[in-house]
């Protein structure tokens, strides 16, 4: 009798441990789906501080999605936009400017969060088109 309790407790503990398994392989694979907007906007900041004079300096601020399309092969089409400041040639920060940058993003592996991105363009304001750089406020909103 008491053989048989230890053997049915058995066998409960690897039911659940199977329902264990299959719970923890349909989170794996949910995570593994598509890129998201926080690794839009990780990206996009990477991005825009390398064509900056000092990339350490970037302060952002206004950061958003501005727009997004999956594809049917699992590429994600995102719009970043909003507005940095950073320091310039003289060491003084040059106030903030609008930018907006658009990309593709695609996972790489099924287990993998890491994904490979190519940069469609990108444009940070400048002194002379300040005022509205084309198509930001139409794109991207008002920054709020």
């Amino acid at each position: 009798m008491l053989s048989a309790k230890i053997g049915s407790s058995l066998i409960d503990g690897q039911g659940r441990m199977k329902k264990t398994l299959a719970v923890a392989l349909a989170v794996m694979a949910l995570t593994a789906c598509k890129p998201g907007e926080e690794k839009a906007l990780e990206l996009a900041q990477k991005e825009i501080s390398a064509d900056l004079k000092d990339p350490d300096s970037a302060k952002f601020r206004y950061l958003r999605v501005a727009k997004t399309q999956e594809n049917e092969d699992g590429t994600v089409l995102v719009l970043v936009c909003g507005q940095v400041n950073a320091k310039n040639g003289f060491g003084a920060y040059a106030g903030f400017h609008s930018f907006m940058i658009d990309m593709s993003m695609k996972e790489k592996g099924y287990f993998s969060k890491a994904v490979t991105y190519k940069v469609g363009s990108k444009k940070i304001s400048t002194e002379d088109d300040a005022r509205d750089m084309y198509g930001y406020t139409a794109m991207c909103g008002e920054d709020a």
